[in-house]
């Protein structure tokens, strides 16, 4: 604002604010400025009274680009859309008076004049949001590379090469060796990436292109800059690229991946072919879901979210919601000091069946660990003395004397829900049309409710609603019936498939896995706790506990499933910690539950 020397360097939200406030007043006709973008946002331009009178937005610019290097001399590499990204502000003040000169009667002059910057010092404004990111990828590096380490970098021909460059160049700044391979020559490369690799040849990087099969990994390089591919990537890679990755898996070297380990979609987690084995993967402004679904996730890495100055609503993208372990304590209710059993709910469990009475006692256990006050089993009579004998703090109510409930205990079902503050029905049920018809009037209702396992087959074959306050806890060959399709279908787009059954049946969907989707309208949230020690029976009855003891205590059908999944994968860790991944048990993972 006619002011002198004013830099903003780009590193936080508030800054990213203030430079769109300047943009905006420029665009007005309220301000006269030199804007400036540098890193892989390459562009800017001399605007007087809101007229952009030179500008340079890299090499597709109709008015020809400025192309400067530090200290003010031109750039000699021959690409247009080239500039060094430090450019001192000499080089600035040079194109600025050329503007003024040409332009007398601007306001710029009387504002430089009567601030005594007669030498057109004006408005100077560096937004370096592609550095921020490079810096963040050098700042992963030092935690596997001495200062001064020889670095491979490798770098595709777009945006994610574009920023594999600028990390090789601010490593080259800080002291550091880089070879880099690209693949393709600089002059053919995108826009910012393009920029950047001709920085680097200023710079003097070690820089190869490849046309074929990659060579060795020099033998003195302490670790690896993935930077072939971003989350754009829609086909398996081939030739050069391929190789290169072959390389980079095959080096035992660490490998930093930037944004996304090459060959990984984005949304998917799926691999397109090979993918690179990522050590570290640092991405930008958000996690991907791809970084969370498997086997996107065992390729990621250790995940590092670096901001780069986004604001969360300048972006269209549907962001992630994964709990850890400060925000699952916030959703937890106050528990009073003068609470009593009543007050923390009562759960109806409707399970078991002859020889599945086991599934029963899990889930009645589960719920009592989960903070609820009361739990009451109802049950056909080969369950009851399981019940009482396994969970003596939980209630078993016989409703029939058969093997599996029979289509006449609807009524009474339904005179025991009264009162209740969450139902959770399903785990070993058994899937008779008997049994449909006996939990069909409360499967259908609003009554806060979990529905698993064999209820949620029976509800696949017969068909119905389920009522809105409801958590639905498919596992993916449980989903495939609900929904038609294959299992790896599901497996490929599990968040889809979870958003679409929560819209058919307008309900929470909790589809369980190895990374969890919990989806709910609009929203979807991820839980990554667990580990392959849970994979065995019974698992998921506990889940179905936990999840109605949560609902239980006044929770919405979305916290509850968010934080008893959380909880649930916890208990597995911990159980694992105890007895190794071989010898856990579902019982295990109920009694190692700690909810707080």
């Amino acid at each position: 604002k006619s002011r002198t020397d004013f830099d903003l360097r780009i590193g936080n939200d508030a800054n990213v604010a203030a430079l769109a406030e300047a943009l905006v007043g420029c665009a007005k006709g309220a301000q006269s400025a030199v804007i400036v973008t540098l890193g892989t946002g390459v562009g800017g331009g001399v605007v007087l009274d809101g007229k952009m009178l030179t500008g340079y937005t890299g090499a597709a610019s109709e008015l020809g680009h400025m192309v400067i290097r530090a200290g003010g001399e031109e750039c000699t590499c021959g690409r247009r859309g080239c500039f060094e990204a430090y450019a001192s502000a000499t080089a600035l003040i040079r194109e600025t008076k050329r503007a003024m000169a040409a332009h007398p009667e601007s306001r710029m002059h009387a504002a430089a004049e009567d601030n005594g910057a007669v030498d057109g010092r004006t408005a100077f404004i560096a937004a370096q949001r592609g550095d921020a990111a490079a810096q963040a990828v050098v700042d992963a590096v030092e935690r596997y590379a001495k200062k001064g380490s020889r670095m491979l970098f490798v770098c595709g021909s777009g945006n994610n090469g574009g920023d594999g460059c600028a990390a090789a160049r601010i490593w080259m700044q800080r002291g550091g060796r880089a070879d880099v391979w690209l693949m393709s020559s600089p002059s053919k490369m995108k826009d910012d990436a393009g920029a950047n690799a001709c920085l680097l040849n200023v710079c003097g990087a070690n820089m190869t292109i490849l046309y074929g099969d990659a060579p060795e990994i020099p033998a003195d390089c302490a670790a690896i800059v993935d930077a072939l591919f971003g989350t754009g990537l829609s086909r398996a890679m081939e030739g050069a690229a391929l190789s290169a990755v072959q390389r980079m898996n095959g080096s035992g070297l660490p490998v930093i991946a930037v944004d996304i380990p090459s060959g990984v979609d984005g949304a998917t987690g799926q691999t397109l072919g090979e993918a690179v084995r990522a050590t570290e993967t640092v991405t930008f402004h958000r996690a991907k879901h791809g970084h969370m679904i498997f086997p996107g996730r065992a390729l990621t890495g250790h995940l590092t979210i670096a901001d780069i100055g986004i604001l969360s609503e300048w972006d269209g993208a549907q962001g992630i919601d994964v709990l850890e372990a400060a925000d699952a304590a916030s959703m937890l209710p106050v528990r009073a000091r003068d609470a009593h059993k009543g007050t923390f709910g009562h759960v109806l469990l409707i399970a078991g069946s002859e020889g599945m009475s086991g599934a029963a006692c899990l889930a009645a256990q589960a719920a009592l660990r989960s903070g609820a006050g009361l739990v009451t089993a109802a049950c056909c009579a080969p369950v009851r003395i399981p019940m009482q004998t396994l969970v003596p703090c939980a209630m078993a109510k016989v409703v029939c004397g058969g093997a599996a409930l029979e289509a006449g205990t609807s009524m009474k079902l339904y005179e025991l829900a009264q009162g209740k503050q969450a139902l959770a029905i399903g785990p070993g049920l058994g899937q008779e049309e008997g049994t449909w018809r006996a939990i069909a009037q409360l499967v259908s209702g609003d009554m806060p409710k979990v529905i698993d396992a064999d209820a949620l087959n029976l509800l696949a074959r017969y068909g119905g609603k389920v009522g809105a306050n409801t958590v639905l806890t498919p596992h993916p060959g449980e989903m495939a019936r609900l929904t038609g399709a294959q299992v790896q279908e599901i497996l490929a787009a599990p968040v889809e498939y979870a958003q679409q059954l929560a819209q058919d049946y307008d309900c929470c969907v909790l589809l369980k896995g190895a990374t969890t989707v919990i989806a709910r309208g609009e929203d979807v949230a991820m839980n990554v706790t667990g580990c392959e020690a849970m994979g065995t029976g019974g698992c998921g009855d506990v889940l179905t506990g936990v999840v109605a003891g949560l609902m239980a205590q006044g929770m919405t059908p979305m916290d509850a499933a968010r934080a008893g999944a959380y909880y649930h994968g916890l208990a597995g860790e911990a159980a694992a910690g105890l007895r190794g991944s071989r010898a856990v048990t579902a019982w295990d993972v109920c009694e190692a539950l700690r909810i707080e």
